[in-house]
């Protein structure tokens, strides 16, 4: 009788829950089994370890007698370190890219390096337009000092210029002619001189 190492599927609908058993390999997946040897509980997240419990003696000696473990069973002995990993071959046929897929893929790599190939063109050239363009800007910005000693110039000219004293002196030598001119003092002598007139006339009436 060859013994086999596998998972007996229990739990509920879309809630699975395995038993890892030893049991013969003509019987059911979910028949009647040798020894139970474990727990397996998808359910529960990765980190957690009661993800998977294991009877590592007696999984010793059912190794030692000659079962065999499925490929599952034999991931979870592998972790544990009772057997070894099983290897995947590399597949050269079917892991390779088929004739067609890879004349695509150098089509799509030609096309890139073109369009890089263009775009370091197009940068070349417009570092090389604006060097030109930046000295020249340079040469016209240098006659700014002779600028600003043009507008000093006027700001000293300002004082020099300014006509207000003149204006000044012109009101009061006005002011000064006024007082000559009143004529009051002439209009009051010839009243004065009529009244003397007037006396004399009565004294000698």
């Amino acid at each position: 009788m060859s013994v086999s190492l596998r998972l007996s599927r229990g739990g509920s609908k879309k809630r699975p829950y395995f038993r890892i058993v030893a049991a013969d390999i003509r019987s059911p997946r979910d028949g009647k089994y040798l020894e139970r040897l474990g727990t397996y509980n998808p359910m529960r997240p990765k980190e957690d370890p009661e993800r998977v419990s294991l009877n590592v003696e007696r999984i010793k000696y059912w190794l030692s007698v000659g079962a065999r473990p499925t490929d599952k069973v034999n991931n979870f002995l592998a972790k544990e370190g009772l057997t070894k990993k099983k290897e995947i071959p590399n597949q050269t046929k079917q892991n390779q890219p088929k004739k067609k897929t890879l004349e695509k893929i150098k089509a799509k790599e030609e096309k890139l390096k073109s369009k890089q190939d263009l775009e370091d063109a197009a940068k070349e050239v417009a570092s090389a337009a604006s060097e030109p363009a930046a000295e020249s800007t340079k040469t016209e910005a240098s006659p700014e000092p002779a600028v600003e000693t043009a507008k000093t110039e006027p700001k000293d000219e300002k004082p020099e210029a300014s006509p207000e004293p003149a204006v000044e002196t012109a009101k009061t030598e006005a002011k000064d002619e006024k007082p000559e001119a009143s004529p009051e003092p002439a209009v009051e002598t010839p009243k004065t001189e009529a009244k003397d007139e007037k006396s004399e006339a009565d004294s000698k009436s």
